[in-house]
């Protein structure tokens, strides 16, 4: 088996802890190279944990990942951070896994508007392939910089994916979602979110969310949708897990809605369609890389429940599942903590 070697930027926030947990149960890769912008210099034990097979490696800057000789290049960071290094290592042909916002979004215009700010890599906004396996998997397969989606938008669009063809063109979609606080960062939750959430529930970034733009992206691109979306997140008094309530007007599937979702995801190993008239619940996929999805028509309204864990499914997991198409490997290899 090959074996390959990883650079991971962001090693210490909430994903690249997870990047991490499931990297040191991979036999066909080494981790030589983390980086910490706050940790610089710290040895990787001592901010985390230690681990099975991953060495206690010096937090380096990421200014020192342009000196490494590496294969693929995680970047587990805010948004505005991996577009200044991911040319200049597409050039030193090191592949690229990008689980920023800073290449999910093609239209540069629309980036802009959404994270109010310019986009510094424009040139590489339409060769990066968006890294949702069940659309894109064969384009991952063949990819060299891989956007993984947001957490909010891969439950969102596989919950509305099997029906986009036949969404009304009048019908909104509104998107009522519930988040654990992990989806904050680490930075956010130590410094104050947690203990404000205590016994609480709240919406936030109730005018808009940056994740709206990213999903209506999708649609507009790939289906020529343009319906209005609302989309209004919550913070949930959780740490982890993300629960969508999706509503939206359809055509032709009143009768067959369970079926045609059932058909659709029937070969997909990480998308659960459940029994008709239940209910997806949080502790079942909490952990895991799955996408639990279940299916209501009231008055001709089609409602989805989907969940999934914000930091596997909606990050980590799914970021191993876009690694392995790369690779070569088998998809579902190393995206399940064996320890949960």
């Amino acid at each position: 088996m090959e074996e390959y070697k990883i650079g991971l930027v962001g090693a210490t926030g909430y994903v690249g802890v997870e990047l991490l947990k499931l990297f040191d149960e991979m036999d066909n890769l080494e981790v030589s190279f983390v980086s910490s912008s706050g940790s610089i210099g710290k040895n990787l034990y001592e901010q985390i944990n230690e681990f099975k097979r991953i060495p206690n490696l010096q937090l380096s800057s990421v200014e020192d990942i342009k000196e490494q000789d590496l294969d693929y290049v995680f970047f587990a960071t805010q948004h505005n951070f991996s577009m200044d290094y991911v040319p200049f290592l597409l050039e030193k042909d090191i592949k690229i896994i990008d689980l920023s916002a800073d290449f999910r979004i093609s239209d540069a215009s629309l980036w802009a508007e959404a994270y109010e700010d310019e986009h510094r890599a424009k040139n590489l906004l339409n060769s990066a392939v968006y890294g949702l396996p069940e659309k894109e998997r064969n384009k991952i397969k063949e990819a060299n910089l891989v956007a993984v989606p947001g957490c909010y938008p891969t439950a969102s669009i596989l919950g509305l994916l099997p029906i986009a063809s036949n969404i009304k063109a009048s019908s909104n979609i509104i998107f009522d979602v519930k988040s654990g606080i992990s989806g904050a960062g680490r930075n956010k939750v130590e410094s104050d979110l947690s203990d404000d959430i205590v016994d609480n529930f709240k919406a936030y970034s109730a005018q808009s969310h940056r994740h709206q733009f990213e999903i209506g992206h999708f649609f507009k691109k790939n289906y020529k949708l343009n319906n209005k979306i609302v989309f209004t997140p919550h913070l949930l008094p959780i740490f982890r897990g993300e629960y969508v309530t999706c509503y939206v007007e359809t055509s032709n599937f009143e009768d067959s809605i369970q079926e045609t979702y059932e058909n659709f995801y029937k070969n997909e190993k990480f998308v659960r369609v459940l029994t008709k008239g239940t209910v997806p619940e949080l502790k079942k996929v909490q952990n895991t890389n799955f996408c639990d999805i279940s299916l209501f028509m009231k008055e001709n309204i089609l409602t989805i429940h989907i969940a999934i864990d914000n930091l596997m499914k909606g990050a980590a997991s799914q970021a191993i599942q876009c690694f392995n198409l790369m690779s070569g490997a088998k998809e579902h290899e190393g995206v399940t903590l064996k320890d949960d």
